[in-house]
């Protein structure tokens, strides 16, 4: 006859296994749960980005100021439009330089003088009256006229997307100019340099 103890381990064993079975059922039953639920998603799929431009277009491209007769006393006037086709603001600087081919240094003479039109936000230079915003001579090595040159350009002049305004150029012969300067020459470059001004 099978005694108590014997009993009781049997007893234990078939818990034991009662336990361990259930146990498998509830962890295969939870995974089996865990696969059949339903999902869903969905996508944002128009995120473009797209960079503005700075240009700078003056009008005339070539010839702002000319006169091949010039004699002491003269003044020869011009103007130049200055636009922004681009998409966003920018600032410009303006910077010249001189040639001095013929060695006469004709330049060291002439005054330029570029001023706003007559009007603010005109676009007339005939009376030459407008805020100055730049006079002296155009240096033979490349120099500041508006602005620096240069990276973050100080001083310089903002223009709107889409926006254009003119600029009214005087060069000035002095007529106490010395005979030495007869029949001499020199040809000026006027560069206008722009940056965005978003974040600078």
């Amino acid at each position: 006859m099978e005694s108590t103890k014997e009993t009781h381990r049997r007893r234990r064993r078939g818990l034991l296994a009662l336990l361990m079975a259930g146990t498998a059922l509830i962890s295969a039953t939870g995974a089996t749960m865990s696969l059949a639920l339903f999902t869903d998603s969905v996508s944002a799929n128009a995120n473009t980005f797209t960079t503005g431009t700075i240009h700078i277009g003056i009008n005339p491209t070539a010839t702002i100021l000319s006169d091949v007769t010039m004699m002491p006393g003269d003044t020869v006037n011009g103007s130049v439009v200055i636009t922004n086709t681009g998409t966003a603001q920018m600032r410009y600087a303006v910077s010249g330089s001189a040639t001095n081919t013929d060695g006469k240094g004709l330049a060291s003479q002439i005054t330029l003088t570029i001023r706003q039109p007559d009007t603010a936000g005109g676009t007339t230079c005939t009376n030459f009256t407008g805020v100055q915003l730049f006079t002296g001579v155009v240096p033979y090595a490349e120099g500041n006229l508006i602005g620096t040159f240069a990276t973050h350009p100080n001083g310089g002049r903002t223009l709107g997307a889409g926006l254009f305004e003119t600029l009214c150029f005087r060069a000035a012969l002095p007529l106490l100019t010395p005979n030495a300067y007869e029949g001499a020459s020199t040809t000026m470059t006027f560069t206008f340099y722009a940056e965005q001004t978003a974040n600078n």
